[in-house]
């Protein structure tokens, strides 16, 4: 098992690009399962100031790691709009 405090400790790394998508900061819930639908992560920072926080399907989530998340975001993995 994997407390919360423990888990937005971790990067977030897309498995499909390669690319760092920052740190775990919450995680969003189904109003009426309880099931976790998203992890929201903190993003990297871009401009001035810029930082863009991602919302990542929880269903994307490949593999929680003693040091990172790992998430596979490439078109194939993502559900239908």
């Amino acid at each position: 098992m994997i407390t919360f405090s423990e888990f937005k400790k971790k990067e977030v790394l897309d498995i499909s690009s390669g690319k760092n998508l920052g740190r775990a900061t919450d995680i969003l819930f189904a109003r009426h399962t309880g099931e976790i639908e998203k992890i929201i992560t903190s993003g990297k920072r871009g401009g001035f100031l810029s930082c863009e926080s991602l919302e990542i399907p929880f269903k994307s989530i490949i593999k929680i790691g003693d040091d990172a998340v790992l998430v596979d975001l490439s078109p194939k993995r993502q559900p239908p709009k």
